[in-house]
């Protein structure tokens, strides 16, 4: 007997590294009921769809841009949306002329988030449940293994990972990223000094400091902050998120603020170390492999 084929479903995704990634319970979800097509931004996009266990992705400002432009849809897009039997929206704010646009195609299933966003943060619950409400069309139970979703790091990712470490003269390190987007959510460096000395001192362990463009500013005082320690290391440029990706599969633990390279930590299932300021951990927090830790006034609780 033939197994039948699984549905077309197209989601739509907006958003940073961080969003992406707390919407990676949902697309595991979805891609285990759907053959999913992905139509995201930047962050999405330089993943990859292998990361995130997709089908396929592309681009998701073209097909925006047709979906809005004035009149009917022209036949490209009517074609290619007829593929699809669901169309996830994930966007944080409704737009009302998309969905006007699309609920006129009778054969298209369309799903959106139950509540504004803004409501659903009053609840202080985890972001990523938004999502999963919209994708599952209720809410998953605390024990769903949909809740602990990882990024697939094939071997390729993983071999490059090492090949990096060892050009560093590193092995299994505790990486540590300094920065965030917002100065605001930042702890002191001197924090962070004193964690990769402790990790030197008392572990014997490697250490990594990462920077990336947020940072490319300060990177002088971040080199300043960190020299002189043994066995300490500042990343000499940025990586790609691939190329982190592969890397954090191959370090031993991460120590960062809220921000989407410690998402990502998390979601590569780094032991993972997230410090939160002025943000929400409740909200915001990494996946169930992390420790938070919450700073006030600049001491750490």
């Amino acid at each position: 007997m033939q197994s039948m084929e699984k549905p077309l479903s197209l989601v739509l995704a907006a958003g940073s590294l961080g969003d992406s990634l707390l919407l990676l319970p949902s697309l595991r979800f979805l891609e285990d009921r759907s053959q999913v097509t992905l139509a995201g931004t930047a962050s999405y996009l330089s993943l990859g769809p292998e990361l995130f266990g997709v089908h396929q992705m592309i681009p998701l400002d073209p097909l925006l841009q047709k979906l809005l432009a004035e009149g009917p849809l022209d036949s490209s897009t009517l074609g290619f949306l007829s593929g699809f039997k669901d169309l996830f929206i994930f966007f944080k704010e409704r737009d009302g002329k998309l969905e006007a646009k699309l609920s006129a195609l009778k054969n298209l299933h369309l799903h959106f988030p139950p509540k504004d966003f803004k409501d659903f943060l009053l609840e202080s619950r985890w972001a990523a449940e938004y999502w999963m409400e919209s994708a599952a069309g209720e809410a998953l139970p605390p024990d769903s293994p949909y809740r602990r979703a990882k990024l697939n790091i094939g071997d390729d990712l993983r071999k490059k990972g090492l090949e990096r470490l060892n050009e560093l003269g590193l092995s299994s390190p505790l990486v540590i990223h300094p920065g965030s987007g917002s100065p605001d959510k930042n702890a002191p460096l001197s924090f962070f000094r004193t964690a990769a000395e402790r990790a030197g001192l008392e572990s014997q362990k490697q250490v990594l400091v990462l920077w990336g463009e947020a940072e490319e500013k300060n990177i002088q005082e971040i080199q300043k902050t960190f020299a002189g320690l043994e066995n300490t290391k500042v990343a000499s440029r940025p990586y790609p998120l691939r190329e982190l990706a592969g890397l954090f599969s191959r370090s031993a633990a991460y120590l960062g603020n809220d921000s989407g390279i410690t998402q990502l930590a998390s979601a590569c299932g780094l032991r993972t170390f997230a410090v939160f300021n002025t943000t929400d951990s409740r909200i915001w927090g990494p996946q169930a492999n992390s420790i938070v830790l919450s700073m006030l006034k600049g001491n750490l609780y």
